[in-house]
């Protein structure tokens, strides 16, 4: 290839540098710049321009930016983490409260049916209780712990036969003391019941709660 002059090298540097040049072309600005030091200069200093930075450096650009992502993460974590233990806390203390003072709430909600007695004798027979407003035992109102006590300053013992509107006993002779409760959790809630007794005493306070 015929001799090409130094501004024509010049022009083609840039191309020789991405090596974009045909392999003729690239040839002679080879051997150009090997016979001509003013051109090898520039080619060298194009070159340097061109360097990309060592990968070394940009791994610990990296690695500090991943570094500070994984704390940052890390932070989160921690942050949910306290959350949801706070938010667990308040859960068991709210539970615990509502436990402690389920007995509150059950005296709020429910309603005691009283039954006050004196100088009663049925002598073996069996009597039927009237109460206030019906000749029924209905436990309707929420939180009825369904028993019946009688009061300690009662006189005698007090024993129940509680029977359905159909006649059917469900409780048969129970014996309640004075001071002392017994379960009635035979009976269903909103049921109205027949309640009979047998006593011998003075006074009697019976409670139905």
């Amino acid at each position: 290839m015929e001799k090409v002059n130094c501004s024509i090298i010049k022009d083609l540097l840039p191309l020789y540098a991405d090596g974009v040049l045909s392999e003729e072309t690239a040839q002679a600005v080879k051997d150009h710049l090997e016979t001509c030091e003013s051109c090898r200069k520039e080619s060298e200093m194009m070159r340097k321009e061109l360097v990309i930075p060592a990968p070394p450096k940009i791994q610990r650009e990296n690695g500090k930016v991943l570094k500070n992502l994984k704390h940052q993460l890390k932070i989160k974590r921690m942050i949910s983490a306290a959350i949801a233990a706070a938010v667990t806390a308040v859960i068991v203390i709210s539970a615990c409260m509502v436990y402690i003072h389920i007995g509150t709430v059950q005296d709020r909600f429910s309603e005691d049916t009283m039954v006050t007695l004196r100088d009663i004798q049925t002598d073996g027979e069996w009597k039927q209780l009237e109460f206030a407003e019906s000749a029924y035992l209905n436990f309707d109102h929420p939180f009825c712990k369904k028993e019946i006590t009688v009061d300690a300053n009662s006189s005698g013992d007090v024993t129940l036969r509680i029977s359905d509107a159909d006649g059917n006993i469900v409780i048969d002779e129970l014996t309640v003391q004075p001071g002392t409760s017994a379960s009635l959790n035979e009976l269903n809630s909103n049921t109205d019941y027949k309640v009979e007794i047998q006593a011998d005493a003075d006074f009697v306070l019976i409670r139905f709660h």
